[in-house]
């Protein structure tokens, strides 16, 4: 098998750029970045990604012992608390909040990956750590549209607020420093690939019309 010889924060973002670029460019995260999603859409979104986040966080959580790299995971990057923290503020109930089909198919990856490969979770939370980078644009934007004072109800989308930069530069640094066989960086590669291709199917659950070009509103 041939060695790849680039770090394993590159190869995640370089060999998934595809996928990373459709999935901030479909139509529901453009509104979400121009402040024009409606606030219900908002609120059932953070349902979908709430069930997902339970059943991921437990996954981590039950395999860290037996996958060391797993321990990068910090209990501080579980999203659960988050998305109910922000569900509760948006007066959200939770009972009644089901899986659309694209955080169901989610959801049974995540098990499969649990039972049969849960190296891949790591790619599966890598995606969603990443993410916070962006979404710390989307929480400014919501904010703004909407008039919030603070940030109440956007906790999922900024979780560190000014510290998210080093967070995430330090988080890279240590996963390159792992000592990873070439079959468990695939591995890894291969999950994070699986989460953009299912975050896109999440999306595409909501349907919405095309938002107006920026600037034209």
């Amino acid at each position: 098998m041939a060695i790849d010889p680039r770090p394993l924060g590159q190869r995640l973002m370089e060999d998934n750029w595809d996928l990373h670029r459709q999935a901030e460019h479909d139509t529901l995260p453009r509104h979400l970045v121009q402040g024009t999603i409606p606030r219900e859409t908002y609120v059932e979104l953070l349902g979908q990604f709430w069930l997902v986040a339970r059943v991921l966080d437990g996954a981590i959580e039950a395999k860290r012992s037996q996958v060391p790299v797993l321990a990068l995971v910090a209990d501080e990057q579980l999203q659960t608390p988050y998305l109910e923290a922000d569900l509760e503020h948006w007066g959200a109930n939770t009972a009644a909040i089901a899986p659309k089909p694209g955080a169901a198919a989610l959801i049974a990856e995540i098990g499969r990956c649990e039972r049969e490969e849960p190296i891949r979770l790591f790619g599966l939370h890598y995606v969603r750590e990443g993410a916070n980078n962006g979404n710390r644009y989307v929480a400014k934007a919501l904010r703004r549209a909407w008039g919030a004072k603070d940030m109440a109800g956007f906790s999922y989308l900024d979780p560190y607020g000014e510290r998210q930069r080093p967070l995430w530069e330090s988080f890279k640094a240590r996963l390159d420093e792992q000592a990873l066989s070439e079959d468990e960086k695939r591995e890894i590669v291969a999950g994070a690939r699986s989460m953009f291709e299912h975050i896109i199917a999440i999306q595409r659950d909501f349907k919405l019309p095309e938002p107006e070009a920026a600037g034209t509103r």
